[in-house]
């Protein structure tokens, strides 16, 4: 079985200043001197300013620097954007805030090996939000039911733990990603679905917020909700389109 060797870790950060030393040493413990990026929004706990320390002493870490909170989706299309510049195989993207956990990432990797996408799920492992609140757990399964509804798909379409087969993929699938905010799950999923890629997932626990609080706002819900209704009618269109198109060719 072939995995990929060239692998970039992506963590996007924003006052996790606390934490990001523990998380890179559980990297490193699992998966030694593998590449790490950490693109930062100009964090005000000094989060940039430890992430340039730790690059200064370890040659396998890279940290790019933003002028501010440009959003969620655009640190991860400027990740993804990096990593196929930099020419690696696959990408792999987490949090840093613990709660996506670095022992999941060999299993990710393995099963890369046969996919082009391979998605961190929630829903598949009972009991794996059980020290989440009522509030988010609610969020978070609203959300898999409507990205099941409304976008014609059974993935985990709004988590963050993922891996891309650069290899695999065109870099121009991912160009015609425009979401800056949390809607950039759901909507790169959904163009690399529609693109034919192989997608798979994986079960996983996800414990409570280790450290600080959840950085999605009601204005980020509620944004998200209304390009999803209005990316799953452009989705119905397209595919009444196409078949309207193969009718008169018959």
């Amino acid at each position: 079985m072939i995995i990929p060797t060239n692998i970039l870790i992506f963590m996007p950060t924003y006052n996790e200043a606390g934490h990001i030393p523990i998380i890179i040493n559980r990297i490193r413990e699992v998966l030694g001197e593998i590449d790490i990026l950490i693109i930062d929004d100009n964090s005000t706990d000094g989060t940039g300013d430890l992430a340039d320390n730790l690059a200064e002493k370890d040659k396998n870490i890279f940290v790019i620097h933003r002028t501010g909170k440009l959003g969620i989706g655009s640190a991860h299309l400027t990740g993804i954007q990096y990593a196929f510049e930099k020419g690696y195989e696959a990408l792999v993207t987490m949090d840093s805030d613990l709660v996506h956990k670095p022992e999941d990432i060999p299993a990710f990797l393995k099963a890369s090996n046969d996919h082009d996408v391979v998605i961190g799920t929630r829903f598949h492992r009972k009991g794996s939000l059980a020290e989440w609140s009522i509030f988010r757990k609610i969020l978070t399964h609203l959300g898999h039911f409507l990205t099941r509804v409304l976008l014609r798909h059974d993935f985990d379409a709004t988590g963050g733990f993922r891996v891309y087969r650069l290899d695999k993929i065109s870099k121009s699938t991912f160009d015609t990603v425009s979401a800056r905010d949390y809607e950039f799950f759901y909507t790169s999923l959904t163009i690399l679905h529609l693109n034919g890629h192989s997608i798979t997932e994986i079960p996983i626990e996800l414990p409570g917020r280790v450290y600080g609080q959840s950085k999605m706002q009601i204005r980020h819900m509620v944004k998200s909700v209304m390009l999803m209704l209005l990316l799953g009618v452009r989705i119905r269109v397209l595919k009444r389109s196409l078949l309207s198109s193969s009718k008169s060719k018959i």
